[in-house]
């Protein structure tokens, strides 16, 4: 890839950044954009891990392209938590504050591309700026309310019900996520995640 169509794809995602956060709080241009100068792009090839087990993380992510899974090992066996795609936030859950090591692994499913910042860079300009540092307490708060809220909505649901909060959630890349990781996702076998999508697509043929 040359300078130019990196430098173009870097400002491409930039902007979707600044879409995403200025969605939830507004802040002046000055701020935004001295926030926005301390990410850089990078790139992920499939499969990578980009945090791992065992690590504290230095860096928070924003998905331009791509799909993360986030998952951890019990008695030997992965054990899917969530997907972030395109729009989505990640960065270790909090062990940059904790300062102990993760126990979740943040892979790649397809290359992506993906805006950093080191939670270091972006602790210090919070520290001079108080918009800044509202915009970035207020995308945790939705973040840590989102992520509650679907985790004592699944354990309401029985199988059905979970998969169509799956394709509520993650319709737009379901077929890019392998069946054993959506199964995994939803606690359930591949052949009762087989079945109980047969049953949808034939409804939704039927409409």
């Amino acid at each position: 890839m040359t300078q130019r169509s990196l430098s173009t794809l870097e400002q491409h995602a930039k902007e979707y950044l600044k879409k995403a956060l200025l969605s939830t709080v507004e802040i002046d241009d000055t701020s935004i954009h001295s926030l926005l100068d301390l990410f850089e792009m990078v790139t992920c090839k499939k499969n990578q891990i980009i945090i791992n087990e065992g690590e504290i993380a230095d860096y928070f992510y924003f998905i331009y392209k791509g799909i993360v899974r986030v998952y951890y090992y019990k008695s030997d066996k992965i054990v899917i938590e969530r997907f972030e795609k395109e729009g989505g936030f990640f960065g270790g859950n909090f062990t940059h504050l904790t300062k102990k090591p993760g126990v979740y692994i943040y892979e790649s499913v397809e290359d992506a591309q993906l805006l950093k910042i080191k939670y270091t860079d972006l602790e210090e300009l919070c520290n001079k700026s108080h918009q800044v540092e509202r915009l970035y307490r207020v995308n945790m708060e939705l973040f840590h309310v989102n992520y509650v809220h679907h985790l004592s909505l699944y354990k309401s649901l029985n199988t059905e019900e979970r998969y169509a909060e799956f394709i509520n959630n993650y319709g737009d890349v379901a077929n890019r996520v392998s069946l054993k990781d959506v199964a995994n996702y939803l606690e359930m076998t591949i052949e009762t995640l087989s079945r109980i999508r047969a049953k949808f697509d034939k409804i939704n043929k039927a409409k």
